[in-house]
Formats: structure tokens, sequence, C-alpha cells
């Protein structure tokens, strides 16, 4: 073999490349064993290592056999001898692409060749290495001795959020210093790459100065974790070529911006420094420029115009260095021009072929190109439905025909990242519109949902924010999509918008698929829709309807069983209707519209549907679950699972309760078999998913009547395995009341699946009589672990009936006080018999009690003494337990000491007693008064001065004790002041003023004086106005000043008379010496003099005010009421609006001219007063033999009364007199006339259908049958030639 020198160097430094790795721990006697072992190696290498050095142009596209690609992610494949991968023990590794592990977020989605074929790839897998963040990729040796100016070229790819940097270095062969040529960092590359799907980019760096030498190229890849295989770090290469530098270069990287429907700016890199120009080539569609218009371009970037809106376009572009010297075409790449402008009205249902599904559920599909989406791979808008159905979001199908397609938000990892998918329409021209209006159809159901936004934006503008909803806003993937319309208003009217969807997803869930569909913008209609539709209220066989009306005040309401074509039509005037008449455990839907006006109503708005409850169930109660076709277990597709209709769970999100068997349970809890039989149903608490934290959830029983039953008693079985279950908790609600808690079970209970079932009985005695729900309510305990699914809580074999038993109670003594005691006792009875006696008496001779709900309190007793008390359980009336008896002492009589407080305030004391153990106190206020109780008030009146106040404090049991209090009292002091003005005297007095020894100096501001008087009178000798001052002081020494200013002149007294003839008024005012008289008549009319008239055109209440002023200026004012009315007039009607074991509810239309007040007296001694025309009463009991009367009030108090009787119907024709009994009835009523007649007799029901008839033949009376038809109100209609009775009975 024939090695020359530079080969030698190339297998010798090969060898040390490969080997320097595993020896770099040896001393300097094993570093000259290696050199030894290198030399050694050297003579005897194959010749074929030799032709591992490449000549020029060199070119390596991945392609060939020698590059294997992984098999599995648990190996690295293989890659050719010549080229070198450092860090092979790593679990970061360069290998030949594409990866064995699918998608990762990272990495091309094929290669830059062909699209099809491999490349490099820098790619983490599960090696047993140590985690590593760099590895290398060095090429062979490469000789660029026929080269004067080489350069290498290849493409990347690097897209991934765990990439760093992809880092190119040379060495020259022989050395070991590799120089560094190009960096691509982290940034750059965020950039460049936004998906699997992005252009592979293309780099050129010249190497000059390697000119001659033999080189190697390293590609040194860095992701910024040091995680094992799951990471997104893959950095791609392909198509290296090392060649000499063309002298006019292929231009690089094209780039767009500015791109609008008809043009484009285009930009590029140019490796050539001497061009004369550029040629840009492009063509339609995707398939490459080659073949289409090439224009000429002197600078760039240069644009591209005349373009066609929303098309595929392909461009390329090569330099022009010198006449003859041009480049070749760059690789072309594509885009997109933008829509033009779409024109309202403006639908998009999501259905066409645009708008394309994904075929796997973590992959976005295909959008309308006229539609934006901004977005991440892990989160993104996609049409659906998809391909993967989770059952815990998203909805069961499309709005627009339940089988079609419709837009969805995406989640693809519970570790969401990046930008929050936004969805944007296309520019839409409002031109044609004068008040635009959106709709859409919008459903959320899932886990975890997040928020939902919607904008608008103008051309030219900012967006503005139009709606928004966050959370769960449907419970289950078949509830119905829910339409949103907003009003766009004349703001957005001539205007081109777009509309934007927005969604904030949850970081801990895939179920947050918010969908949206039959986007609409129109004409706002003439009659809007009612919105709000909701369900208030529902029971056995009536249901409570709401909604929120678009404008109008009439509605028209149908409503159907769900699978039948038959409505049910009513009309209402009011935005809440109840209807009656359903059928028990019946689910129905309906509709409501506006109705604007004749001809106009408004599109029919869906309300959500609902089920009517279950008829009571009456005791004794069973439920074994066994039931296959009401108690289903999770299956797919049905994760949720089914229960019994007459059942009630709280939701199925997360954590619920099912039906089913041992096969819904996940490893690690729940039982191997039910409790009847091992191989039966039962009913359990189920988690949705492994991945859950602490929740609740509730099941309740159907109603249950427990009048059967005596000593009601519930019985049930459990089994709570499971490391994550926190509490079952049972409670009961009656009717009417509030849930009591009567159990709670803590923790996991059994220790496997095969642990046996436990029994729970819990006495229900306290709600003998009630009707009630029992409600199992399971806790799931998920603070302690990522997964806490393993909760699984079960029952089964429910049972409500009487006791097989009665045991005896088990009695215990509390609260002993001297003279009380507290007997209580735990038993399974609600009624007792107790008898006590002092201890040693002879039963049946002691005080006996009957006692309910386990307690007694015993009261009356003496103190220090022993007592004995027997009690007695009755479970039922034949079923009673033996006595048991149980004593105790009461406690002495305590001593008592006085202890308490006395705080005076002026001449105002007030006792407050502390004394512990004391039943009475009595105040001794020293002025021989007294008051009792712990706080005691009196107020000192006549003597002031050193009290001696005793507080006496006694208790029930004789203890007595006292306690002295000395107070000093002074009477307090208060000056009034008042004064009467005749002429120039005037009257002083000091009336209502208080202080013990006052005295009186008054000065009255003329000059004059007065002392020792509390009533002066004093005459002025002239008119004016003077200030008096009074200065008073008690006996205690007290001063107090006060100052009045008095004006003294003639005095007047303003009124005035009226006389009335109609509505015309003639006023005259006295005395009639005064000036300035000014009239006001109170319906806008004025007047002046001292007489004056005016003509009222309307009725009502008006207050004439006259003015005056008199010779000192002084005005003076008097006002009097005048009313003119027409008299109130009037009738009204009256409408049963329901009948239940509430009572009769009935609606009253009264209709009037001139009355204002309304007052109703019912018939059942209640009355309503007030100013509304219409009211409702609600009778307590069920008749229609209530007389009814209307007091129509005028303003000028006239009343006008109005009665009718709740069985007339209408007016009768004619005098006969017609007897209804009984009404109301359960069957028979009885008709009786006042004479003898012939006549047809016909039964209506409330929807006015004919349901019975008859007829009588010159008779007195007749009898209906009413039995078989169902309860309700009737009208009887009476009929003859002539004239025509009509009588409303109620069915019970």
């Amino acid at each position: 073999m024939k090695l020359t020198t530079g080969s030698m160097n190339v297998v010798a430094y090969s060898l040390f490349e490969h080997f320097t790795l595993s020896f770099v721990i040896f001393d300097t006697m094993k570093n000259r064993l290696l050199f030894i072992f290198i030399l050694l190696a050297c003579f005897y290498l194959p010749e074929a290592q030799a032709q591992c050095v490449k000549s020029t142009p060199y070119t390596q596209n991945f392609d060939g056999s020698n590059w294997v690609p992984q098999t599995s992610w648990l190996n690295s494949g293989s890659i050719p001898t010549c080229w070198n991968r450092l860090l092979s023990t790593g679990n970061y590794l360069w290998m030949a692409g594409p990866p064995a592990l699918g998608t990762l977020n990272s990495g091309p989605s094929g290669d830059h060749t062909s699209g099809t074929g491999g490349y490099a790839v820098a790619e983490g897998w599960n090696a047993s290495g140590t985690f590593r963040t760099v590895t290398h990729l060095i090429t062979p040796p490469i000789d660029l001795s026929n080269d004067t100016t080489p350069r290498l070229q290849f493409y990347y790819h690097m897209y991934g959020s765990d990439i760093d940097l992809l880092d190119v270095r040379v060495r020259k062969l022989g050395t070991t210093a590799w120089t560094q040529i190009h960096t691509i960092n982290s940034t750059t590359a965020a950039s460049q790459f936004t998906s699997q799907n992005s252009a592979w980019r293309k780099h050129v760096e010249s190497l000059s100065q390697w000119a001659g030498d033999t080189i190697q190229i390293r590609f040194s890849a860095k992701r910024n974790t040091s995680f094992s295989w799951w990471t997104q770090s893959r950095v791609a290469i392909d198509d290296i070529t090392v060649e000499e530098t063309p002298s006019c270069d292929q231009p690089l990287n094209i780039t767009t911006s500015n791109l609008v429907s008809t043009s484009v700016q285009l930009n590029w890199t140019s490796l050539n420094t001497n061009q004369l120009g550029f040629q840009i080539q492009y063509a339609q569609g995707n398939g490459g420029a080659s073949g289409g218009t090439i224009v000429n371009s002197t600078t760039k970037p240069a644009s591209l115009t005349g373009l066609n809106p929303n098309t595929t376009y392909s461009v390329r572009v090569r330099d022009v260095c010198s006449a003859g010297d041009t480049s070749i075409w760059s690789p072309y790449t594509t885009f997109i021009t933008q829509c033009s402008f779409a024109t309202a009205p403006f639908t998009e249902n999501f259905d066409g072929t645009s708008w394309d599904p994904a075929s796997t559920w973590n992959v976005q599909g295909d959008l309308d190109q006229c539609w934006l989406d901004q977005g991440s791979a892990t989160q993104f808008w996609t049409p659906g439905p998809p391909a993967f159905n989770w059952t815990q979001t998203g909805p069961a199908g499309d709005h627009t025909t339940g089988s079609g397609q419709y837009m969805m938000n995406q989640v693809t990892s519970t570790f969401v990242s990046g930008t929050n998918p936004r969805l944007i329409s296309p520019w839409i021209d409002l031109d044609t519109l004068v008040s635009p209006e959106l709709s859409f159809y919008y459903h959320g159901f899932g886990i975890g949902m997040g928020d939902f936004d919607v904008y608008v934006q103008k051309l030219g503008g900012s967006w503005t924010a139009l709606w928004d909803t966050s959370g769960v806003t449907h419970s289950s993937q078949n509830a119905p999509w829910t339409e949103k319309i907003l009003s766009l208003g004349t703001s957005y009217a001539g205007d081109t918008v777009r509309i934007r969807f927005d969604c904030t997803n949850s970081q801990n869930s895939f179920y947050t698929q918010f969908a949206i569909d039959d986007i609409k913008i129109d004409e706002e209609p003439s009659c809007p829709k009612p919105d709000n539709t909701a369900v208030t209220a529902v029971g056995v066989f009536v249901a409570q309807l709401d909604w929120t009306s678009g404008g109008a005040s009439n509605y028209q309401l149908r409503y159907r069983e769900v699978g039948t074509n038959s409505w049910n039509w009513t009309t209402a005037n009011t935005s809440a209707k109840g209807i009656g008449m359903l059928s028990a455990q019946t689910t129905y839907e309906w509709q409501v519209r506006d109705s604007c006006g004749s001809g106009d109503v408004s599109d029919w708005r869906n309300g959500p549907r609902f089920r009517t409850n279950c008829s009571f169930y009456t005791a004794p109660f069973v439920e074994q679950f066994s039931s296959a076709s009401t108690w289903i277990g999770p299956a797919w597709p049905d994760q949720n699972g089914e229960i019994d209709d007459c059942w009630l769970r709280s939701d199925t999100v997360d954590y619920f309760w099912t039906g089913g068997g041992t096969a819904a349970h996940y490893a690690g809890t729940g039982p191997s078999g039910d409790h009847t039989s091992g191989t039966g149903g039962y009913a359990f608490a189920r988690s949705a998913t492994p991945f859950s934290n602490t929740a609740d959830t509730e099941l309740r029983t159907p109603l249950i009547d427990l009048d059967s039953l005596q000593s009601p008693e519930l019985i049930f079985w459990y089994h709570m395995f499971g490391p994550d279950i926190d509490k079952l908790r049972v409670y009961v609600k009656a009717l009417g009341q509030s849930v009591v808690l009567l159990k709670t079970i803590s923790g996991q209970q059994q220790s496997s699946s095969n642990a046996a079932w436990m029994k729970e009985t819990i006495s229900l005695s306290a709600f003998e009589n009630d009707t009630v729900q029992i409600i199992f309510k399971a806790w799931r305990d998920g603070t302690g672990s990522f997964t806490a699914y393993q909760a699984d809580i079960s029952i089964d074999d429910i049972r409500i009936d009487e006791p097989t038993t009665c045991p005896m109670p088990n009695i215990s003594v509390n609260s002993i006080t001297y003279n009380s005691a507290d007997v209580t006792w735990s038993g399974t009875a609600n009624s007792s018999a107790l008898e006590f006696g002092v201890q040693g008496f002879t039963f049946g001779t002691g005080t006996r009690v009957s006692a309910s709900n386990q307690a007694y309190g015993l009261n009356n007793l003496q103190p220090s003494t022993t007592y004995t008390v027997w009690v007695q359980d009755t479970c039922t009336s034949s079923l009673v337990s033996l006595w048991d008896s149980i004593s105790f002492t009461t406690l002495p009589c305590p001593p008592i000491t006085a202890l308490g407080s006395v705080a005076l305030n002026a001449t105002t004391i007030q006792g407050n007693s502390s004394t512990v153990g004391s039943d009475s106190t009595v105040w001794y206020w020293g002025d021989n008064t007294q008051d009792t109780g712990t706080t005691a008030q009196h107020t000192y009146t006549t003597i002031f001065g050193n009290m001696n106040v005793y507080q006496v404090v006694y208790s029930s049991c004789g203890s007595v004790d006292s306690l002295l209090h000395t107070v000093t009292v002074c009477d307090s002091m208060n000056i009034v002041t008042g004064y009467t003005i005749t002429g120039l005297t005037v009257d002083f007095n000091t009336t209502g003023s208080q202080g013990t020894g006052l005295n009186y100096d008054w000065s009255f501001g003329d000059g004059g004086v007065s002392s020792n008087t509390s009533a002066p009178t004093h005459t002025y000798a002239n008119s004016g106005i003077y200030v008096v001052t009074l200065t008073a002081s008690s006996l205690c020494g007290d001063t107090i000043v006060v100052y009045d200013t008095v004006e003294v002149c003639t005095p007047v007294t303003l009124s005035f008379s009226e006389i009335a003839t109609g509505n015309n008024f003639s006023f005259t005012a006295t005395p009639a010496n005064l000036t300035n008289y000014n009239w006001d008549f109170g319906d806008g009319s004025v007047g002046t003099g001292s007489t004056a008239s005016n003509t009222y055109s309307t009725n009502g209440t008006f207050t004439v005010v006259l003015t005056a002023t008199d010779s000192c200026g002084t005005q003076y004012t008097y006002s009097k009421d005048v009313a003119t009315c027409d008299p109130p007039m009037g009738n009204f009607s009256f409408n049963i609006v329901s009948t239940s074991s509430n009572g009769m509810t009935v609606n009253f239309f009264a209709s009037s001219t001139g009355a204002t007040q309304f007052h109703w007296y019912w018939g059942d001694g209640t009355n309503d007063k007030g100013n509304s025309p219409n009211a409702q009463h609600t009778y307590g009991v069920i008749s229609l033999q209530y007389t009814v009367r209307l007091f129509l009030i005028n303003d000028c108090g006239d009343t006008t009364v109005i009665t009718h009787s709740l069985t007339e119907v209408g007016i009768d024709e004619g005098s006969n007199t017609i007897s209804v009994y009984p009404n109301p009835t359960q069957g028979y009523v009885q008709l009786e006339f006042g004479t003898t007649l012939t006549a047809d007799i016909e039964v209506f029901n409330a929807a006015g259908m004919k349901v019975s008839e008859g007829k009588v033949q010159s008779g007195n009376d007749f009898q209906l049958d009413l039995q078989p038809l169902p309860a309700g109100s009737y009208e009887v209609r009476i009929s003859t030639e002539n004239y025509l009775w009509r009588r409303r009975i109620l069915k019970l």
C-alpha cells in the first residue's frame, strides 16, 4: 500500500478525531501508546479510506443510501464513514433526517432538494449518555487546490422554540483550530421560520482564505435546554455545495412586503457588487415562474403591479452583472395577493371547498385565503369538525345543518404558547347598508374554557371591542348553538370594516373549543328578534319562560314536544310567560318572536330546551342502578354515561356521577362489582380525564313522598377505594326547606377494589310526612398529585322504608343548671315518650310528656336535687323501644355579688348591672322613685344634689346583694324665647325654658329694659326692626344670652274667596287696601288686582297663590286649592292564570276614565289599594265563588264601584238564574235553572276546544260529568234560541 503524506495526515487526523474522546484521560505514557496505536493503524487502513478527500465542486444532499435515518426514537441511525458527528453518546445528535418521531412543532416538513428526500438534522433522542446541548457535524476533507475563489453554499431550517443557534466553522486539515465563518442565532431564526412549512433559507460564505488548501467544515447545533428527546430543537441543513464562486452569482432569499390585492414589493439578497440591473419573472400558480412574464429593474426593492386579487403567484429573480454575464435564476418563492373587498350583505357558513378541516387532531386545517389567522403551533383557529372528537369539548355538529363545517379554536398542548388565536374576516364594504348588524352563532362547551372576544375595525382605523364572554357557555356538546346579534349602527354605515374573533386559552386543558358558525352582516331588521331566552322554572306539568324584547311589547310564542311536528301557539304582552298542561318527564322545544305591528314580526328566536320534572315517587323507595337502559356507564363515544331521567346530576364536566359497572373505572379506584349481585350496576362519581384537580359533584334522587311512613329510614351501600377520594356527604332536602347534612364519610374507606361494600343507615324521622330529595355529594382531592383521578366514589342499593326494629334510645343530659337541664337521645324515631321525677319516684307516677326530634328541655327544677329521666322511642304505631333511664343532679343555688355602674348625663342617670347569675335588678334612685331591669334609666325633674342610688340584685333561688352608687345632680338649663306682635306691641315669653331659679334681664333695643320677669310686654313707639337681648342666669351660676330680632308694623291678614261657575272661577282678595296683588291660578295663568277671574280648560286640582305687600313693605302670601273633575267611569275584566297546590292566580285588568286610584277588594277578606289599573291576586283556596269589587276614585274624591263574580265569563243574556255547584269540583257538577228551559249544554277547555256537550229538554236542572277531563279551567255555555249563559268551572 502506498500512502502520500497528505493522505496519512488525513487518516491520522481521522483516527485522532475518533479516539481522542476515549483516551483523553491517559497520562504521558499512555499518550505515547496512543500515538503508536495511531501510526500502526495508518499502515493497515484499507486504501478506500484515502477516498474521503473530496474535490470541488463538492455537493451533498443527504439522499444517499449511506445516510440512514432513525428506525425508532430509541436509536440514532447512521451516517457515511467519511462524515463525523461528535458526542455520539449524548442525547442531542446530528443524524439523517427525517426523524422517526412525528411532528414536535420543530424542524422542516420536508427536505429542500425535492420535498421528500433526506437532510441532516440535530435531534434529541433517547440515549443513555449525558444530557447535551451542543452537537457537531463535520464534513469529509475537501480539496480546494483547483479553486481560486472557493465558496460554501448550504440551505438551513431552524424552526423550534428550544433552538439556540447554528454555528459554521472551517479548519485547515492538519490543524486543530476552527475559524468561525457564520452564526445564525435564535432571534434571526424565529423571524425567518414560523412553522414547519416555512421555506428553507440559503446561505453563502466565501472560502477564499483557504484557496489551495484541504479543509473540513463543521456545523454546530445548540439548543437552550439539556432535556432528553422531547424538545423542539431540530436544526436542519441540506444541499451543501463547495465550489468556485461564479462571476455572476445567484441571488438569494426573495422576500415580499406591502402585499395588497393588485401589487407587491419584492426584495432579495444579491451577492454581486457589479450589477447592471435585475430581471424578475413571475407567473400565476405555485408551480414555478418558468415561462412567465419577465420585467426588468435597475433597483431593488422592486414592485410588481397589475396583479389579480386573491391569486397565487410564483416569482424568481436573477442578477445582470454585465453584457452577456447573467446569474442563474434564484429559487422561486410564492405569494398570494390580498382579496378584494367583499360587499354587504355578507355571509359565511364555513362549508365551502376553501375551508378544509385537518385530518389529524393536532394540525391546523386549510382556511379560506381571504380570511387571516394568527396563532401558534399549540393554539389556532381551524375548520371543524376535528379529526378526533373530544367528548369533553366542542359542539356535536355545525349550526347550519348539523352535519356541516364550522370554525373552532384548537389547542394541541396543555402548555400553550405564542400568539393567542385570532380569526380575521375579509374587508367588507357596508355602503349598501343604512344600519348594519353583525350576527353569528357560537358554542362554548369544555373544561377550563378561556375568553372569547369580538372586535371590529374600520379601514384605516384601530380595533374596537364589540362583545366578550368567558368560561363555559354551553352545558354539553348537544346544547343548541347560541346566536349573538351585535348592532353596528349608523357609526359604521358606509364604511369598510372587518371582524376579528379572539380566543385566550387556558394553560391546563385541551378541552377549550370555542366554535363559531353562520356569520352574517346585513341590514338591521325593522322588527328585531327577542334575545336572552331562558327557562326560569320547570315543574311536572308547567314551565316558566323568559326573554328580552327586541323592542316590541307583544310577542308570539310556540312550543312542542321534541320529535313532533305540530306547534302549540300562544300570544303574550309580557316578557315572562308560563305554559301549562305539559306532559311529565318530557323534553320540549320553544320559539318566540316579537310582534311589532300588523304584518311586521321578527324572525323566530329559539329558546333553550327544557324537560319537565318526574312525578313524585311514593315511599317505600328502592334503587339498585341495574337498569341497563337508564343507568349507562361511560363508553366511547359517550364518555359521560347516562343516569335515570328522574335523577339529577350537577354536571358532566371533569368530575361527575354516572351509571355503569367496573369497566368504566381507571386503574386503582372503584369496586370490582356491584353490591346487589356482584355483576350488576351501581352509580359512581368519575373523573373525566387523568388530568384532574380538586372538584365536587352532586347526584340527587327523585322527589320521594314520605307520607306513608311513620318513621322513615335511609339505607345505602357505598364503596370508596381510591387515594384521591376526599369525602362523601349525604344531604336531605324537603320541599320548600333548606338542605340538611345527614352524614359525612371522609377519605378512602376500602383498601382494594375487591374489598366489601359498606352499609350506612340514617334515620329520616325528622322528615316524616315531607316530600324529600336525597343528595349524594362526592369530593375529589386534587391537591397532592398531577394526575388526581383515582377518586371513584360508588353507591348502590338505596332504600327508604320503615325500620325493621326499634332500638332503645341512648340518653344523655346536658346544660345542667340549678333549675333546668336538656335531655337528648339518639335513636331512629322522631316520636318519643319521656317521664321524669325526683330520684326514687315510682315509675308511672312521675311527670310524663310527649317529645319529638330526640330532645326535651326540663325546667322549673329544684336546686341540689337528683332527678331520674326515662325515655321510650315510638318507631311506628305498633313498634316501640324498651324504656331507658338516666339520673342527674341539679346544681346548688349560686351566691351572687352585685356588680354594676351608673352614668350621669345632665339630669338623666343610667344604671347598668353586670352581676353574674342574677334574675332581677331593682334601682332606687334617691328621689323616692325606682325602676327594675338589668339596664334602667331615670331622669331627675325637681331635685338636684347628692343622690344615694342603691342597686339591689336577686336570683330566682333566693340569693340577694346590693351596691351603693353616689351621684351629684344638677338641673339642665335651656332658654327658649318667643314673641307675638300685635301692631307696635310685642308680647315676649320664655315658654319651654328649663332651669332652676332662673332670672331674666331684658333689653328691648329701643332703650327700654325689664328685669325679673319671664314674659314682659313692650310697646314700641315707631315701626322698625329692633334687636332684643335676654340674659338668663340660674341658681347654679350658669348664664345664657339670647338675641332676637323683631320687626313691628301694622298687622295684616291676607285671604281670598272664590265663586265657581263650571270651570270659571271669580276671586276676591281681602283686605283690599294693600298693593301689588299678584295671582297664580295653578294652570299657568296669572292675574293682578284685588279681584281676578280664570277659566280652567282641564279638570284637576289647582293651587291658587295670592301675594300682596303692606305699607311697611312686608309681602304676604295666601294659597288655597280649587278643583275641577269628571266623574270616574269604567269596568274591569279578569283572567285565571294558574291553579296549583299553592292556590289560584288571577290577573285583573281595569279600563276607566277619570279615575286615578284603583282600590281592589278581592272577596277573600284582603284588598289592594294603588294607582295601577291592572293587578294580580293569588287566592289560597281554589274557587270561583269570589265577588270582586273595584273602587274607581278621581282626584276630587268621587268614587264609582264596579262589582263582578269570578263565575262570570261574559254578560248573561236573559234574566234566568243559573246555579253551579260544587265549584271547584273533582267530578260531577250540578246546573240548576230559575225557570224551566230547553237548552244546549257545551263545555270548552282553556284552549277554546269543545270537550263535552249535552242537552236539557224542558228541565230545571242538568248534571255535568267532568270526571274524564284533566284538571284545569273550563267554560260551560248554556244556550237557547234567544239567550246565552256562560259559567267558569275549575276541575281539580
